[in-house]
């Protein structure tokens, strides 16, 4: 029974040391989800200052990752504002694609008349070789 005093220190510092990283690992979670950062093991571990090891031993740190990280895949990508098109370029190309499906429509009015027109004289030539031949 003499080594139990002795242990109560060493457990108070190591419940110490984990809550610390427990800490670390929850701030590090909100600022990878502030700074729309992947959240993966390797960047919560990179960025709280544990191993990896110590947040799959944590059943509820690693139920916060693979939530936060579920929720960023499922969230809509954004770019940052200077990868954005502007609303300028952003016209500029509509217009183009209803420019461009314009034509498009027309050539395919045009190639359809042509169309009619080819199957008119096939039946005038499949008429005249049948007349011809009674």
């Amino acid at each position: 029974m003499t080594g139990e005093p002795a242990r109560r220190p060493l457990a108070a510092a190591a419940a110490r040391r984990t809550l610390g990283a427990e800490q670390r690992v929850r701030g590090a979670l909100r600022e990878l989800d502030r700074q729309g950062v992947g959240v993966t093991f390797a960047s919560v571990a990179g960025r709280a200052r544990v191993s990896r090891a110590f947040l799959y031993q944590h059943a509820a740190l690693r139920e916060e990752i693979e939530a936060l990280r579920g929720a960023q895949a499922a969230a809509p990508a954004t770019l940052p504002v200077r990868h954005r098109a502007s609303d300028a370029s952003l016209r500029a190309r509509l217009r183009a694609a209803l420019d461009d499906s314009q034509r498009q429509r027309e050539e395919v009015a045009r190639l359809r008349e042509e169309l009619a027109l080819a199957h008119g004289r096939v039946r005038e030539l499949e008429l005249d070789r049948r007349v011809r031949r009674t």
